[in-house]
């Protein structure tokens, strides 16, 4: 399955959060002060024009819930989400983002029954995760992590989402091995990227790893995943599969519905705020008292523009059609430019695409 084809309209919860991780891509620590959830109107009326294919024409096929905070901050709003949305198409893949910190036994129990797709973030054994991904108080929870994902594994699907720190970029073998133990078929590791800060100026260089380092590394794991049935996959790698003209959802666009009433199409917008090389992606506005969406057609026209065969560097690259451009966040992120490429980036895919079979590998989840 290439990105593209994951069609979901993604519910962004909550900027509260009951972890504080050391590297936050969304900076929600910063947010406590200002901690607030997503209205349900604004939700369920993105989710409804979503499953219509309201504006972009294109139907979202699943609902997936993620969060600049920990989304299961707010279980009313998810759970009411996905009543509604399974009442507009039954049988609605349902998919989670999840730190796995769950408040109390009830709610892992009902995520295992209710959601179909579980993706934990957990960053390998609690020497590492503990460290780098601490509760409010300092605190480790990695034990109570692992008991969650044993109870939400023993009834649905469930994959991890690591971020590489550079204690494991050259040894990811060992990240392969814990999940395995843990049971885990389903994981997608990337090396750690810079936090996106509301309202910061600026280019900023989105690499806080090397991402040749990362790729040689994951493609010495690779064989070890395999042989282990694993699904394994990266953010450079997520196209890998199947050829492509389109790098990712957020080019179609699917919607994803923050807590600030904006609509956005990338996980790295979630604020109408967010840094001015983001906000191209940012195309919807609730309008609270008409209780509407309204949306932006020039911006969604743009993001619709980025296919392979306009993107001059990408179109004539050997892997061009493996990749289709990339993540365009990331180089919207570091060049203010959405068609144009990363270097490092670049030279670490073609890497991978040396090292992994293209095409041969089918993807039954793609990458979170």
């Amino acid at each position: 399955m290439k990105h593209c084809d994951k069609k979901a309209v993604t519910v962004n919860v909550t900027n509260r959060c009951n972890l504080r991780c050391v590297y936050c891509m969304a900076c929600a620590g910063d947010e406590q002060d200002k901690a607030y959830s997503i209205p349900l109107d604004f939700a369920l009326s993105g989710i409804r024009d979503a499953l219509e294919g309201i504006p972009s024409g294109i139907k979202a096929e699943m609902l997936r819930f993620f969060a600049p905070g920990e989304p299961t901050q707010d279980m009313s709003v998810i759970r009411q989400c996905v009543d509604y949305a399974r009442q507009i198409r039954p049988g609605c893949i349902v998919e989670l983002q999840t730190n796995g910190l769950f408040e109390n036994d009830d709610n892992a129990k009902w995520i295992a029954e209710n959601i179909s797709v579980v993706w934990f973030s957990l960053d390998g054994p609690a020497s590492t995760n503990d460290r780098n991904r601490p509760d409010a108080f300092g605190k480790g929870r990695t034990a109570d992590i692992e008991r969650y994902l044993g109870i939400v594994q023993s009834r649905t699907k469930v994959g991890v989402r690591v971020t590489v720190t550079d204690e494991f970029l050259d040894n990811q073998e060992a990240l392969v091995e814990y999940y395995h133990r843990l049971g885990v078929k389903f994981l997608a590791l990337n090396p750690v990227i810079r936090p996106v800060k509301r309202g910061e100026q600026g280019l900023i260089s989105v690499n806080a790893s090397s991402q040749m380092r990362f790729a040689k590394g994951f493609c010495r794991a690779f064989k070890m995943a395999e042989d282990y049935g694993m699904e394994f996959t990266n953010s450079m790698s997520f196209n890998f599969d199947e050829p492509t003209n389109v790098s990712c959802r957020s080019c179609l666009p699917m919607p994803q519905l923050n807590p600030d009433g904006s609509v956005s199409s990338c996980d790295m917008a979630m604020y109408r705020d967010t840094k001015d090389e983001l906000k191209p992606f940012i195309y919807g506005e609730w309008d609270a008292e008409k209780k509407i969406i309204a949306y932006d057609n020039e911006k969604i026209a743009h993001l619709q523009s980025h296919r392979l065969e306009s993107l001059p560097k990408c179109s004539k690259c050997p892997i061009g059609k493996y990749c289709a451009g990339g993540c365009i966040g990331r180089i919207a992120y570091q060049t203010g430019d959405v068609n144009s490429v990363l270097p490092e980036i670049c030279a670490a895919t073609i890497y991978m695409a040396k090292h992994i079979p293209l095409g041969r590998m089918q993807y039954t989840q793609t990458h979170p």
